[in-house]
């Protein structure tokens, strides 16, 4: 299979705090090995300065969402596993790898393992570690 991976950017408040960005990063690590092995992203928590400018160049309007491509696709919406895997095929970058997706189409999320996933998804790893208690 080719090196060509789809980029996932998940703009989120916080993927700890804020439950609704939480379940949108789980969204993306509960997927099948098959499809994480097709997909990089990363959380961009408004919290750090990087995701502010992300989120301006991206054009992210509201909190949370899924960019597949640099397109907004799912604004404070959490998809089900068909919708992403359908929207991450419009976007694949060969047609190899929208026939490897449309393939998985059926499989579903993984969600047994929560920690694991949000481990996986790094929740936390992007917020603001600078900030000061008062």
């Amino acid at each position: 299979m080719s090196d060509e991976k789809i980029t996932i950017d998940v703009l989120t408040l916080d993927s700890v705090q804020c439950a609704a960005c939480g379940y949108m990063m789980e969204s993306i690590a509960a997927m099948p090995k098959d499809v994480q092995d097709m997909i990089v992203y990363k959380e961009w928590s408004i919290k750090n300065q990087d995701s502010v400018a992300k989120f301006q160049e991206l054009g992210g309007r509201v909190l949370p969402t899924i960019c597949i491509e640099s397109d907004l696709v799912f604004e404070s919406i959490i998809p089900q596993y068909e919708e992403l895997i359908d929207e991450m095929a419009k976007r694949a970058p060969s047609q190899e790898i929208k026939d490897r997706l449309i393939s998985l189409r059926e499989v579903g999320f993984n969600f047994d393992d929560l920690a694991e996933n949000l481990e996986k998804a790094g929740s936390g790893m992007s917020t603001r570690t600078d900030s000061k208690r008062s």
